[in-house]
């Protein structure tokens, strides 16, 4: 891992490390990299932060594949690249459509995380990391954004457990998870995901 890559611990829950590291979802070093995009950007802006070096790492095949409709970036379409090339760190990226940025609300960043498990659980994978992709929309995060997504990781995790209880899926694989962040305002970022973790996570 880079020298200059910031990096803090969230928390720890069931077999899972939750980090918040400066990576996006080129340079995130895990098996399942994700990434939300949203049908277009705000004002019909390009790419900008981690969606545009997704973009380059793909040699603008990002920006083609929406453009042609060949993955439209609809509310909870998905899409796995299961062959990346070796500019991406990870195996797999997963994009998450997010659908139109003037409709986004808080909660469909929710289901976006709960695709994200969903999908690592299926893939039976070890690590993943996780790139809302607001700011590179062009999209203030709205305000409890951490907390939220937090919330919908617990849930996913829960449901799969119980589901394991029951003799129905294997138990989960997964012992790292990421959240993507830039170097901006990056303490305060990690500040605040403790103290939203500490509120899901271990109050009952």
């Amino acid at each position: 891992m880079s020298t200059d890559i910031k990096q803090t611990k969230i928390g720890y829950y069931q077999n899972l490390d939750i980090e918040l590291v400066t990576w996006d979802c080129t340079t995130a070093e895990v098996e399942l990299s994700c990434a939300c995009i949203f049908e277009h950007e705000m004002n019909n802006r390009p790419f900008s932060g981690g969606l545009a070096h997704l973009d380059d790492a793909l040699n603008g095949r990002l920006n083609e594949i929406r453009k042609n409709n060949w993955f439209s970036a609809n509310l909870n379409d998905a899409l796995l690249l299961n062959q990346t090339p070796s500019t991406i760190q990870a195996s797999k990226v997963l994009l998450i459509g997010m659908g139109a940025p003037e409709d986004f609300n808080v909660e469909k960043i929710g289901t976006a995380i709960k695709t994200a498990v969903k999908t690592a659980h299926q893939l039976e994978l070890k690590s993943v990391a996780f790139a809302p992709s607001i700011l590179d929309t062009g999209l203030n995060p709205p305000a409890g954004l951490n907390e939220v997504m937090l919330q919908a990781l617990k849930e996913g995790l829960d449901r799969h457990h119980q589901l394991h209880l029951q003799n129905l899926v294997k138990k989960s694989e997964i012992e790292r998870w990421v959240f993507d962040a830039g170097f901006q305002n990056y303490d305060a970022k990690a500040e605040q995901y403790r103290v939203s973790f500490a509120k899901v996570f271990l109050q009952d």
